[in-house]
């Protein structure tokens, strides 16, 4: 894929999880995807990452990943972003991240997603300790 293909891809995808089409996020997603993120440390196959997106549907009014700087290489893309999230009470909230992405044949086949870890109290799949909780009502627990 050359640079064109590789930048048009990678605005395809994210346009489509900001306007909730699943259809072209899978038509983006090769078969055999796998989605890490540091967040976690884990990682997910196609399948996972497409029900943890119809997930943030059901939990976010709106989600725009603004600011998009793109970079490609040789069999890939790296992009830069914000992300910026309306939930249904309408609360927002917004994080930083980037994702490197490796691309065959006009789809991605795996993303390593890095996103700014000083937003999430306690990490995605964690319990936080009952001294934790205590401590963060007591001392306002920003988010």
């Amino acid at each position: 894929m050359n640079d064109a293909e590789l930048r048009a891809l990678c605005h395809r995808f994210f346009d489509a999880i900001e306007q909730h089409d699943v259809t072209t996020i899978e038509q983006c997603y090769a078969p055999g995807l796998s989605f890490w993120i540091n967040i976690s440390g884990k990682t997910s196959t196609r399948a996972d990452n497409l029900a943890a997106l119809r997930g943030g549907y059901e939990r976010h009014r709106r989600r725009t990943y603004d600011d998009r700087i793109v970079h490609t290489f040789e069999g890939g893309f790296f992009v830069q972003y914000s992300v910026n999230v309306v939930a249904h009470d309408g609360a927002k909230n917004s994080l930083w991240a980037c994702i490197v992405a490796l691309c065959s044949d006009g789809q991605i086949t795996r993303i390593d997603e890095y996103l700014d870890s000083g937003k999430f109290r306690v990490p995605l799949g964690a319990r936080p300790s009952a001294e934790a909780a205590g401590r963060d009502k007591t001392a306002g627990g920003a988010q």
